[in-house]
């Protein structure tokens, strides 16, 4: 079996086999980014058809040097962007993981699991609120929890330039958490969760 750096090769040189099996291994992903941004899956598995259409293309252009994956994202969520600026974006993302308990780390229980299923769909319901790039910020840092540093790279910006989309986007959906779900905001609490500190 190929490795994902021999599969890039030989689907740069031309083998379609090689690269029908890496579009196996990147499609979930690709598509997945792409509704996360875009808010809808139609819109989604457009953006994946010419993502993959131009990776076909331009597979040979690609600076082995640097992280597939990265280049991928930075595809993908600029195809997701321009498509956004066609039409708008649409106020859902979609879900976190299914099993919440993934996520809450040392936290569990019936309540916190409740707690985690109103955010996701508070965060849902107000996503179409935020600036694409703010929205695309935001997916990749928080969603796909890649970090800030990489955030950058995907998005050709500085990391100030990041935490500033991801300081706008927090503000917005705290907002909109605090005015449509004030049950969500936890009494007593600073405002700002370990990863905002981090990106501060």
């Amino acid at each position: 079996m190929r490795d994902e750096q021999q599969l890039i090769r030989d689907a740069s040189a031309g083998d379609r086999a090689a690269f029908d099996e890496l579009v196996r291994t990147k499609r979930e992903r690709v598509i997945r980014t792409a509704f996360q941004v875009t808010g809808d899956l139609d819109d989604a598995m457009d953006v994946a058809q010419g993502v993959f259409m131009k990776l076909w293309r331009g597979l040979d252009r690609y600076d082995t040097s640097r992280r597939f994956d990265t280049w991928l994202y930075r595809v993908t969520v600029n195809a997701a962007i321009d498509m956004i600026r066609s039409r708008g974006a649409k106020g859902t993302l979609q879900p976190l993981p299914d099993e919440p308990g993934d996520l809450l780390a040392e936290e569990s229980g019936a309540e916190a699991r409740l707690d985690l299923g109103a955010l996701q769909r508070a965060f849902s319901h107000l996503a179409g609120q935020l600036a694409p790039k703010q929205r695309t910020a935001f997916v990749l840092r928080e969603i796909e929890g890649l970090e800030t540093s990489e955030v950058a790279r995907v998005m050709n910006v500085t990391e100030s330039t990041v935490r500033n989309h991801l300081f706008q986007a927090r503000k917005t959906l705290r907002a909109g958490i605090e005015k449509h779900y004030p049950g969500l905001v936890p009494s007593g609490s600073s405002g700002l969760s370990d990863r905002e500190r981090d990106d501060s």
